[in-house]
């Protein structure tokens, strides 16, 4: 079973997020979130090559064949390990390859790498030796953006990534509450 850990800070995401211009031709997309890993179910930080575990490759995979009759057009994942596995699977049901965007890389938290998640997880949290909270919501805004003002797909965009590059770009820019209500994707979780 996934291990789901208490969230805090999405409020900061959204505040950081913004700020950050948001227009994309492209108003409706896919995001799936990686399956389940080692790092996801003991609550420890994780290192970019953590692969999926046995739960997590159990989740992609439902996940590649809940998307299996959605035409997709453009499939673009973050290159960490869990993400770029989840994304192949969904990548084989539809014959072919997922396009790679660095940016959309979960927040490096370096210094803290492979260690436990003490208690609640909070976003906000800017500890030393990693990467900063508005540093990782510029980046992953300016991909979401740069990838959602493609219209032309002959299908639908799919983003796979990670849990925290989504929630406070939606929140920030929903025109409607209803458009995403949500502050947790599972593991594998398809978000539409």
């Amino acid at each position: 079973m996934t291990q789901v850990i208490d969230l805090l800070g999405y409020e900061r995401i959204a505040e950081l997020a913004s700020a950050i211009p948001f227009s994309p031709a492209r108003q409706r997309f896919i995001f799936v979130r990686h399956g389940e890993t080692e790092g996801n179910r003991t609550k420890r930080y994780q290192l970019p090559h953590t692969p999926l575990n046995e739960t997590g490759e159990g989740q992609a995979a439902l996940a590649a064949k809940a998307l299996a009759t959605t035409r997709i057009g453009k499939l673009v994942a973050s290159p960490m390990a869990r993400a770029w596995r989840t994304a192949s699977l969904v990548a084989a049901e539809h014959r072919m390859h997922p396009e790679v965007d660095g940016a959309l890389s979960e927040r490096f938290y370096v210094s803290l790498w492979d260690t436990p998640i003490e208690g609640a997880f909070n976003w906000d949290w800017d500890p030393d030796g990693c990467e900063p909270l508005a540093t990782f919501v510029h980046r992953a805004a300016q991909s979401l953006a740069r990838i959602l003002s493609d219209d032309t797909p002959d299908g639908k965009t799919v983003i796979v990534a990670h849990g925290g590059i989504l929630p406070g770009r939606l929140r920030a820019h929903a025109r409607d509450a209803r458009t995403f209500t949500s502050s947790k994707c599972r593991s594998a979780g398809v978000c539409a």
